[in-house]
């Protein structure tokens, strides 16, 4: 990612300053050209002198994998299920009657007095 941003900068400084003027843009589009033919050279004839990186590069590669989960912070209380919501509804018993499945606020013997 180094290399890539520095050669990215330096060639833009290039195509800024030869984009000024005719000439330097038709010179520049020729380098280019023969630039680009010789590194594509580089890769094909092996070590010219200049290291080749390509195989190098493929077998250091290091990849970096997802973070683990974390809870947010402040989040103390555990997360129930449905099912466990329902489980803990029907256990209620009404302080009134008695009878599982309500409370003394919806105690059926109250409304019906």
């Amino acid at each position: 990612m180094g290399r890539h941003g520095l050669l990215a900068h330096k060639a833009a400084m290039l195509v800024d300053v030869a984009s000024l003027t005719d000439a330097r843009s038709t010179y520049l589009l020729g380098e280019f050209k023969n630039l680009t033919l010789r590194v594509q050279e580089i890769d094909i004839q092996g070590n010219n002198g200049i290291p080749n990186y390509s195989s190098k590069s493929r077998e250091s590669q290091h990849y970096i994998e997802d973070p683990s989960e974390v809870r947010a912070k402040g989040c103390s209380k555990q997360l129930k299920s449905s099912k466990e919501k329902v489980i803990s509804k029907s256990s209620r018993q009404c302080s009134i009657c008695g009878v599982p499945g309500h409370d003394k606020r919806t105690c059926p013997t109250l409304t019906s007095r």
